[in-house]
């Protein structure tokens, strides 16, 4: 019905379209309907075996058979399927295209799938290489940085700066007004809180309430600016996007980093220095090639999770906010990222290598590392002594399983074997299953109450069996110790011919040397063979001179670990390897199947012109001087949105490290454009970013609501007043410390856990990646284990009961109580000038005074410090 309906008009266009004008009626509108609804499946992807960029492909088709018959479109099945008139196949899959685009698809294909000649593209696609398309590049965020000239408002009272005209401008043009704006406290705490993660003091409200100069805010504005509680506060910003951590990602043990303050300590430094923002880039990625003090900044790649793909996840999402990490196996589906791009990158980290720099002299180094060869050689010594008695053990108890096993029927005498050991055989053999078959003649002799003769037998054939599989695993350890080159640890051990005992065989082995067991969860865990005994397990066998030997060595042992000093501080950085290469692409993502060698290099998209391959080192430098480059349409944009993000509680782009087609597109886009331009010619100066946000009338509006905005504009995308928020985890438990009187404002090296106890801001508190503090979890602090453009603001139960029970508040509680001095009406003023920065009303002074005399102060404290005033920011 939908074709018939379509012939007449398809028919029409075709007569109408001459010639002359099918090359620009192809890239007018078939190309670009064909990249907005197929390129993403059917491109480099090839979904369904079928391609759509070239004419050669289309004809071909894919398992469906051809794409398209020239000259006859109804008979096409790309017709069939975007207009959905077929059963089997409806693409695209967000829904059937319109009939105007299958008019312009039907005649396309009626004038006989028209497809330039000298088409790069398709040539290049019909070889199998991954070409950009004029429509990718056409993309917003690929698109160089304007420097938009501010547009002419109706209300020209309002705005106060350059960033006001852009606000406005689509707010007059959607109907819509800014509200009035935040009264002088509200924008003090604002402020406050929002530069240093800390409410202000009553000092400070009561000078600026008395300020009545213009540029009051101004100065409030530079005076948080040059706190050292700012760089803590944006530090801490920064530590998301770095998936910073204090102890490395290990699922047994706790396995805390000795020196990763430094790095955290580093950032600090960096935005309380207003160090630029494209030098603060090039030192997280190569600090150490640009001198000592850049070289804590690669803690940004030493500290990381190690995931295969985390290098490069964290590089371009956290600087470029581009999903790289999406063509790991696959060419990216959405945006123009091939895998060997991905892999382009990943031979640059996978060029270098974790390194420590010492922070000590070289005397002092060198003196450390002697002594500590001394306790490595030790340790090893007595782990190889506790290795060779195991063995042997293993040996001696095993040869005389025939009596363990006739021990348990009571036909052999217990007296003369291990006791420890005939109780793990005789529990072992009551297990109803085995996963091994060797033990069933023996189970079958048990169940018909054989004769004592054919238990003997049978006792003595399987001790037979088993030392047999014990000196065929020994046969298999050593042949594969020769194949790997006494060294299990070689890179390519999944390439290597190893050998291996057979399934049963193996089972029967580990049961009796190197048994794990299922706990009642059914998990794996750990547990001893019948005849594996560990360190303690071997030492009630030792006597006479074995044991007087063990003994000597612990206590040589002790004393060189008494001989040796603290360890030398230094940085966890990286460096490059002494022979960079380049990797091959991983196909499917599969290491084991390689593919085609990736030049180290940028990112296509972002790289004009023909690319060179990196040739310093790794290339980190290279890459680093890339990303930095003022020409690279995202590194500035990406900033400044983040740091739009916090100020205003959403980002111009809302999706802050995914500026591709599947990120939200700009609210205000010649906006992201002005600010990123300015960022560049300020000399990427963060701090002044900070101003020229903050002194707009934009930042200062109220939070209040307005009827005729919120019908238009409810979420508030488009600015007309400011948005309320939450405190984070760390403003919230820095403010409730700092109201107290409690928080210690030194500069924290070593982290320590966040327990009642510690007192110093959060950003000192120790950041764990198997184990994250509770108070932290609870109040949405983000995974360390990946790079994190925002956090997740939830309202659950867990966290008003927090106010509640929590030991922690109830001591700050009692704190506050104690600051408050004077009769009732003067404390509960205090308390109010500290918490909110403002006086009671006359009807909470009442409430106030209704209460303490029936609760204690610290009561009352606790309800303050719980009340949504304090924990929101307006």
């Amino acid at each position: 019905m939908v074709l018939r309906i379509l012939v007449p008009l398809i028919l029409c266009l075709t007569a109408l379209l001459p010639a002359a004008d099918t090359r620009e009626q192809f890239e007018m509108q078939v190309r670009p309907l064909l990249a907005k609804n197929c390129f993403a499946c059917h491109q480099q992807s090839a979904m369904g075996g079928l391609r759509l960029d070239s004419r050669e492909t289309i004809l071909k088709g894919g398992k469906s058979g051809p794409a398209a018959v020239a000259g006859e479109p109804e008979k096409s099945l790309l017709i069939g399927a975007v207009s959905h008139t077929l059963e089997r196949l409806k693409m695209p899959p967000s829904g059937k295209l319109s009939a105007d685009d299958v008019a312009i698809l039907s005649a396309w294909i009626k004038g006989g799938l028209y497809w330039p000649a000298d088409d790069k593209a398709a040539k290049a696609a019909a070889a199998g290489e991954y070409v950009i398309s004029p429509e990718q590049r056409a993309f917003w965020s690929f698109q160089p940085v304007k420097a938009p000239v501010p547009p002419a408002v109706k209300n020209t009272a309002w705005p106060k700066t350059e960033i006001d005209k852009f606000v406005l401008a689509r707010l007059e043009r959607e109907g819509l007004h800014p509200i009035a704006a935040a009264d002088r406290r509200t924008l003090l705490r604002r402020a406050t809180l929002d530069l240093t993660g800390l409410p202000p003091t009553p000092e400070e409200a009561d000078a600026f309430l008395r300020d009545k100069a213009p540029d009051a805010f101004a100065k409030v504005v530079d005076r948080l600016l040059a706190s050292p509680r700012y760089g803590e506060r944006w530090g801490r910003y920064w530590l998301d996007v770095a998936r910073y951590s204090d102890d490395s990602l290990n699922s047994t043990k706790d396995e805390p980093y000795p020196n990763s303050f430094r790095y955290r300590n580093w950032v600090i430094n960096a935005f309380n220095e207003d160090m630029p923002y494209d030098t603060f880039v090039k030192a997280q990625l190569a600090g150490d090639e640009m001198g000592d003090k850049y070289a804590a900044g690669t803690g940004f790649y030493s500290l990381s999770p190690e995931f295969q793909d985390d290098r490069v996840d964290a590089t371009s999402r956290g600087f470029l906010g581009l999903t790289v990490a999406c063509a790991t196996c696959h060419n990216h589906k959405f945006d123009p990222i091939p895998t060997k791009d991905f892999y382009s990158l990943q031979g640059v980290f996978s060029s270098t290598d974790l390194n420590e720099l010492p922070l000590a002299s070289k005397e002092v180094v060198d003196s450390w590392t002697a002594k500590k060869k001394l306790v490595d050689h030790q340790e090893k010594l007595i782990e190889k002594f506790y290795e060779n008695q195991r063995d042997q053990l293993a040996d001696i108890l095993a040869s005389r399983t025939a009596q363990y096993l006739l021990a348990t029927r009571n036909l052999a005498s217990a007296a003369e074997l291990d006791a420890e050991s005939l109780q793990r055989m005789t529990a072992y053999l009551s297990e109803a299953k085995k996963d091994h078959p060797y033990l069933k003649p023996w189970v079958a002799l048990v169940e018909s109450k054989a004769s004592e003769e054919e238990f003997r037998r049978a006792a003595a054939e399987f001790q037979k069996l088993l030392l047999a599989v014990m000196e065929e695993k020994k046969e298999v350890d050593h042949k594969n110790e020769l194949t790997l080159g006494l060294n299990p640890n070689r890179d390519d051990v999944a390439g290597a011919s190893l050998v291996s005992l057979s399934r049963d065989k193996y089972i029967l082995w580990r049961d009796m040397f190197e048994r794990s067991v299922k706990d009642s969860a059914g998990f794996f865990k750990t547990s001893e063979g019948i005849f594996h005994y560990n360190k303690n397990g071997i030492e009630r066998f030792l006597q006479g001179h074995w044991k007087s030997y063990l003994e000597t060595q612990k206590v040589d042992l002790e004393r060189l670990k008494k001989e040796l000093p603290e360890k030398y501080p230094f940085l966890q950085t990286i460096k490059d390897k002494d022979k960079p290469e380049d990797v091959h692409i991983a196909i499917r993502g599969d290491a084991n199947n390689k593919g085609d060698l990736a030049p180290r290099r940028f990112l296509a998209i972002l790289s004009p012109g023909e690319r060179k391959p990196f040739s310093k080192g790794s290339g980190r430098m290279e890459l680093a001087e890339a990303i930095a480059d003022p020409k690279n349409p995202l590194t500035a944009r990406v900033f400044v949105n983040r740091v739009w993000q916090r100020h205003f509680g959403r980002g111009i782009v809302g999706t802050p490290s995914n500026f591709g087609q599947l990120g939200e597109r700009p609210t205000h886009p010649e906006l992201l454009d002005y600010l990123a331009d300015t960022f560049v010619k300020n000399g990427w100066s963060i701090k002044k970013l900070h101003r020229e946000m903050m002194l707009s009338a934009t930042y200062q509006l109220s939070p209040a609501g307005d009827t005729v905005n919120e019908n238009k504009d409810a979420p508030n995308t488009l600015l007309w007043r400011y948005n309320r928020r939450r405190l984070d985890a760390e403003a919230l438990r820095d403010s409730v410390l700092f109201v107290s009187g409690k928080l210690q404002t030194k500069v924290e090296d070593l982290a320590k856990p966040l327990d009642e106890k510690n007192t110093a801001r959060t950003v000192y508190g120790f950041v764990s990646r198997r184990r994250l503090d509770g108070t932290l979890a609870l109040f949405d602090f983000p995974n360390p284990n990946s790079t994190s453009e925002g956090r997740i603001i939830t309202n659950v139960p867990l966290q008003r009961l927090y106010w509640m029970n929590s030991k922690f508040i109830e001591e700050q509680a009692q704190a506050l109580a104690e600051r408050l001095h004077g009769d009732n009406a003067a404390r509960i003023r205090e308390a109010y000038r500290l918490l909110l920065a403002r006086d009671p009303d006359a009807e909470e002074l009442k409430m106030g005074l209704e209460y303490v005399p029936k609760a204690s102060w610290a009561s009352y404290a606790r309800a303050l410090l719980s009340s949504n005033e304090f924990e929101f920011v307006d």
